[in-house]
C-alpha cells in the first residue's frame, strides 16, 4: 500500500473559519468547509476544497485493491498558506507536515458503495490537526 501527500504554497488567504477545534481533536469537514485550528501561537485554517478523485473498492463488494480517496484541503498557517493533496485509503489515515502544524486525514465519508456516483458535495473527510513542535524559519 504506497500513500502519497504533497504540498505546494499559495498566496491567497482563506475565508473565516465556520468553527474551531483544538490541536489533537479529531473533527470533520464537509466540501467548502474551513476549520479553525487552536494551536500554542495561533489560530491556523483548514479548508476541504473537494475530493479530485474516488478509486476506493465499494464496500458492498470485494475487491484486490482497496484503492484510494485524493482529498484536497488548504493550510493557512502563520507563515503561508499551503495547498495539499492527500491519498487517504479506505481504512487508513495518512499525515502531511505543513510549517508547525501535522495534518492527518483519518477517513473520508460517504462509503463507496457499488453503483453509486457520490455527489461532490457529499464528502466529508475527518481529520486531525496536531502542533509538530519545530517551527521552520522563514526565507
Amino acid at each position: 500500500l504506497v500513500l502519497t501527500a504533497c504540498t505546494s504554497q499559495n498566496s491567497t488567504e482563506l475565508p473565516e473559519a465556520e468553527f474551531f477545534v483544538n490541536t489533537g481533536q479529531q473533527f470533520g469537514l464537509r466540501v467548502g468547509e474551513t476549520a479553525g485550528v487552536v494551536t500554542s501561537q495561533a489560530i491556523d485554517l483548514v479548508r476541504f476544497n473537494g475530493v479530485a478523485q474516488d478509486s476506493r473498492c465499494p464496500t458492498d463488494v470485494e475487491c484486490i485493491t482497496a484503492g484510494s480517496a485524493t482529498v484536497l484541503l488548504s493550510v493557512q498557517t502563520a507563515l503561508n498558506v499551503h495547498d495539499i493533496t492527500l491519498e487517504v485509503p479506505p481504512e487508513g489515515t495518512v499525515a502531511l507536515e505543513v510549517d508547525e502544524l501535522t495534518v492527518t486525514a483519518v477517513g473520508v465519508r460517504p462509503n463507496a458503495l457499488s453503483g453509486v456516483s457520490i455527489p461532490p458535495l457529499d464528502y466529508v473527510v475527518g481529520l486531525t490537526v496536531t502542533e509538530s513542535g519545530s517551527l521552520p524559519v522563514p526565507n
